[in-house]
């Protein structure tokens, strides 16, 4: 049983090699693993989603074209921007706020119209988070271990998106899109009140 014990371990260890991170990566790991779980939950089945409040597949494909072109956009303008920001982890936090309003707006959906302009916040969310996020975990990343430091979190948000497209769609099936996208919204905003408080010397 021992010798079993010691197999498991060094096969975990062998795919998850000890941590390197400081606190600073620590706490951005976590956060932003927590955010892209919650996202998610629901992205694989937002066709289903736009179909259950009467929209087309077409629409569907239209709304998240929207989202993706508006982030892209602005993310080469605010990147400019940033730039000058001397507290750019303030904006990964509103970048978790405005997510949180947009998961609200999810849960309150009423017409195609509010979907088209959610789909518009939630791209200003991406460009002001995102570039950011980026920004400020590599200040924190070490050039000899940048390598281990930027894989795990990539390797994390891909377990993470992996395990949450799972339990999303048994969560939406036994409680629905609107239970969902409350929890996902509450989330979203503790993720934004915590960083917000941070002591500004800790990211």
């Amino acid at each position: 049983m021992e010798e079993y014990k010691n197999g498991i371990r060094k096969l975990f260890a062998a795919i998850f090699p000890p941590a390197r991170l400081n606190r600073s990566l620590r706490i951005l790991v976590t956060t932003n693993s927590i955010l892209v779980f919650i996202v998610g939950l629901f992205a694989p089945f937002y066709a289903v989603f736009i179909q259950d409040i009467g929209g087309t597949i077409a629409f569907a494909g239209l709304s998240w074209a929207v989202f993706s072109i508006v982030s892209g956009i602005l993310i080469f303008l605010f990147s400019n921007l940033e730039l000058k920001v001397k507290e750019p982890e303030l904006l990964i936090a509103l970048g978790y706020l405005l997510r949180g309003a947009v998961f609200i707006s999810y849960a309150l959906m009423a017409s195609m119209t509010q979907l088209i302009i959610t789909q518009v916040l939630w791209g200003i969310a991406t460009a002001l988070g995102v570039p950011a996020f980026d920004s400020v975990y590599a200040t924190h990343t070490s050039k000899e271990n940048s390598i281990v430091e930027w894989g795990h979190w990539e390797g994390i948000a891909a377990i993470m998106t992996g395990v949450a497209a799972l339990a999303g769609g048994l969560f939406i099936q036994i409680f629905g899109y609107a239970v969902l996208f409350v929890v996902m919204g509450i989330i979203s905003f503790g993720l934004g009140v915590y960083v917000w408080r941070l002591p500004r010397d800790v990211l």
